[in-house]
């Protein structure tokens, strides 16, 4: 750079040759900082945080057939990984059964296709859900979850113990402008209803992961991604303050969230800790809820795909590992470490290994777990947190001024957002403004490393396929019926529709035909793209 030049993070912030106490004098260490497991929890959410346990490795995976990632998951299991995460295919996220034609060319093409209880079953043959918990990347309405729930009923578990988080979330899902999805008002209706019924039902599981991670893949920068996954959390507390069903100390209590980790390691740091910082004060100044349980802003973490080059691919094992560096660095509570090849094809045998690897290095070699939140106190890192903290209350603001986050994604602002994002990166890499190593930068001519690619099983669809119409053919269709009659009833009355979901789930009822429901009362909703 130019003599002179005024030097900016990833998101703009004008960063300074060098800090001094001076960059700090406003902070007052307890109502800023504080301990570990304090308020404000900036500094951590809990008092021993990695001294008392490591984080959750969980990596988001399958693909092909509910047994091939049955295998995955087994492999994955006895590898280390302590956490299982449900990536679903497009036909599961679309909501549409396997035998739908409309998807027939993607089931299992990335990720595992889950149309009926008996996927999810084989999907977890013998694996041990009540020890290990499991993130479910669910679509609107939390079929899949009440899938894995009646599941675990099944093997004589106890709802009220079961451990592990759904996606429920509004934002990630407006992210790929996907097929077949309800208005955003809708979405906000079932996520709320399935919160709540967890609440009484399953009070140990997650039922929310706020999830800025596609967003941030959209090209935002680390403001607007954290502006925008507050301002989503917010959107339901005031939808369930709306309607006063469930005290809000009980509705947040397991509320949790999922952030990106991108390329510029001291932002993404102090990102996490002014996350933690805006969710106390979200909840003990915006809601006075005194329970300090309501206010952990527990995250999980995952490297940025976006980030991640086709060419020279072996180079993301090397951004792969700063990135999850920063995640711990930053206090995260579980980390997803990308496969390097992902930009190529799914991860394959040796990418996901690595991926588990680098996880356990840094927790068992590096020390960098010895001591709580080892960059407190650092002049650029505080200065840079607040920041952060400040243009992210000033990003909810305006999304606030507009409604609120349904409605800034129903007018298509946010979609305007990732539009202009994409825009200015492309920009901004094709002047050097900024540097991709093997992209625009050390460019070689010829590709220098060779890697595995994945092969996707051609014949996937057809075995999923058939595995459904067997399903189908061997259940009660008259009890189906009256399921999904009784769920549009319950849809239409604005009772919660989640008890109604878990009943068609154990007559039988198919991701299709529940979603079908959903669109039957609140119609498809169709993206504002170019708005």
């Amino acid at each position: 750079m130019a003599d002179g030049q005024q030097v900016c993070s990833a998101s703009g912030i004008p960063i300074k040759n060098i800090y001094t106490p001076e960059d700090t004098k406003d902070i007052d260490y307890d109502r800023d900082l504080g301990l570990a497991g304090q308020p404000p929890f900036t500094r951590g959410v809990y008092p021993t945080m990695y001294r008392g346990r490591l984080w959750t490795i969980r990596r988001l995976s399958g693909f092909n057939t509910p047994e091939e990632t049955n295998k995955l998951y087994r492999e994955e299991y006895e590898l280390g990984q302590t956490g299982f995460s449900v990536a679903p295919d497009v036909s599961t996220v679309v909501g549409l059964d396997a035998d739908d034609p409309w998807v027939t060319a993607d089931i299992g093409h990335a990720g595992v296709p889950m149309s009926s209880l008996e996927d999810v079953q084989a999907t977890f043959e013998g694996l041990p859900i009540e020890k290990v918990s499991t993130y479910m990347a669910d679509r609107c309405g939390a079929v899949n979850t009440a899938m894995y729930f009646v599941m675990a009923e099944e093997r004589g578990l106890d709802l009220q113990e079961i451990r592990g988080t759904t996606a429920n979330d509004l934002l990630s899902w407006s992210v790929p402008a996907l097929i077949n999805q309800p208005p955003p008002q809708a979405y906000v209706r079932y996520a709320v209803d399935f919160i709540e019924w967890c609440t009484e039902h399953a009070p140990k599981w997650n039922p929310v992961s706020f999830d800025s991670y596609n967003a941030r893949d959209c090209g935002l920068n680390a403001v607007q991604e954290l502006g925008m996954l507050m301002a989503t959390a917010i959107q339901y507390i005031e939808e369930e303050k709306k309607r006063g069903r469930v005290s809000l100390d009980r509705f947040v209590r397991r509320f949790s969230f999922n952030t990106g980790l991108h390329n510029d390691f001291f932002e993404e740091i102090a990102k996490l800790r002014a996350a933690r910082r805006m969710w106390h004060r979200v909840i003990r100044e915006r809601y006075g809820i005194e329970d300090p349980r309501c206010a952990l802003f527990r995250v999980h973490v995952q490297s940025s795909g976006s980030t991640h080059t086709t060419q020279e691919p072996l180079n993301n094992v090397i951004r792969i590992a700063y990135q999850v560096l920063a995640g711990v660095l930053g206090g995260a509570q579980s980390i997803h470490a990308n496969g390097y090849d992902e930009g190529v094809c799914l991860p394959t045998d040796q990418s996901m290994l690595l991926s588990i690897r680098t996880e356990q290095i840094a927790a068992l070699e590096t020390n960098v777990t010895n001591t709580i939140d080892p960059v407190g106190g650092s002049y650029y890192v505080e200065s840079l947190t607040n920041q952060i903290e400040e243009r992210a209350w000033q990003y909810v603001q305006k999304i606030e001024d507009m409604g609120g986050m349904a409605e800034a994604i129903a007018c298509g602002w946010v979609h305007r957002e990732y539009m202009d994002a994409t825009i200015e990166h492309e920009r901004r890499l094709a002047s050097g403004d900024i540097t991709i190593v093997g992209v625009n930068k050390f460019r070689m001519e010829k590709e220098p490393y060779e890697v595995p690619i994945f092969r996707w099983d051609p014949e996937a669809p057809d075995k999923q396929i058939e595995r459904l119409k067997r399903f189908k053919k061997n259940r009660d269709q008259s009890r189906v019926n009256q399921a999904l009659q009784e769920l549009e009833r319950v849809t239409r009355s604005g009772e919660n529709v989640y008890p109604a979901v878990m009943e068609a789930v154990r007559a039988g009822g198919t991701l299709g035909e529940i979603a079908g429901v959903q669109h039957k009362v609140y119609g498809v909703w169709h993206h504002p793209i170019g708005v």
